[in-house]
């Protein structure tokens, strides 16, 4: 789908539309500190967060779900075809080095995320028996999910940013 929006956008503006120079000059002028990025994340991520948790011991979970898996994949095609009309088939390992390392966390956290709360919010749909034991293991794996989610902004705020510097400086 992403790659698909991002295609048509090109052919009806004429021109690129992404955000992707803007991006890449704002990190050559060194601008964005990696405690700013990690703010920034995780006020925007956790905000998603909490809606997504708390969606979970509702019946709007699955809804919720499966849009946001929409959504990731609209983003992820969005990003791998803008830096393939930018920079041609190099562009390809430079979306993928956006993924690293974050991505060994994200990728887990996220399907384990999503998994839980479908669990969750099935018994609603299924009109299944809800008993405390339910909602205290849902706490406990989503505290551990939160733990990797928190893993995974950091490596975005602090480790990715000098990865992606690397990969552009050496490969674009």
């Amino acid at each position: 789908m992403g790659v698909l929006c991002c295609n048509f956008l090109r052919s009806y503006a004429g021109y690129q539309t992404s955000l992707l120079g803007v991006y890449l000059a704002d990190r050559a002028a060194g601008s964005v500190s990696g405690s700013g990025i990690f703010l920034r994340l995780f006020e925007r991520r956790g905000v998603w967060f909490l809606l997504y948790l708390i969606s979970g011991v509702t019946p709007f979970g699955i809804p919720l779900v499966l849009g946001g898996l929409l959504w990731l994949g609209f983003l992820g095609g969005n990003l791998l075809t803008v830096f393939l009309m930018e920079y041609g088939i190099r562009g390809i390992g430079a979306a993928l080095a956006c993924f690293f390392p974050q991505g060994l966390f994200y990728v887990p956290s996220v399907l384990l995320f999503f998994f839980f709360i479908v669990q969750m919010s099935q018994k609603y749909w299924g009109k299944g028996i809800r008993v405390k034991a339910d909602y205290r293991a849902y706490l406990f794996f989503m505290t551990g999910i939160g733990i990797l989610f928190l893993l995974a902004l950091f490596m975005e705020s602090y480790v990715n940013q000098n990865v992606l510097s690397f990969v552009i400086e050496r490969f674009l």
